[in-house]
């Protein structure tokens, strides 16, 4: 490697570390109750976005999926036509900015 490649490589990961270590101040209360009711929940979590923020579901859908939580991406379109009802689900509705609300912030996670 070149020292350029080397050095820019080094600013990404420097750029990269700093955007991790900035997380730290916006965990809090509210991203503890959202595990609470991740792992209380029942069935599968559905997660749904259109645009960035169903980008992030999709991601956040398979991590999920992967370390052992069952979850499924749901496209709002589709939810619309009655898909968000399945039976011991509970759904995380994303919104623009890629906040999630729903059942995390307090509503019912789409469900009446």
């Amino acid at each position: 490697m070149s020292a350029k490649i080397i050095e820019q490589v080094k600013e990404v990961l420097k750029i990269e570390a700093e955007a991790v270590l900035g997380l730290l101040d916006r965990v809090g209360p509210e991203f503890e109750r959202a595990v609470k009711i991740i792992l209380k929940s029942r069935g599968r979590v559905i997660l749904t976005g259109m645009g960035k923020s169903g980008l992030v579901a999709r991601k956040i859908s398979a991590t999920l999926n992967s370390t052992g939580t069952p979850s499924l991406f749901l496209h709002p379109a589709e939810a619309i036509h009655g898909d968000l009802g399945m039976d011991g689900c509970r759904g995380y509705p994303g919104n623009e900015g890629g906040r999630f609300e729903g059942a995390a912030s307090g509503g019912d996670g789409g469900h009446s």
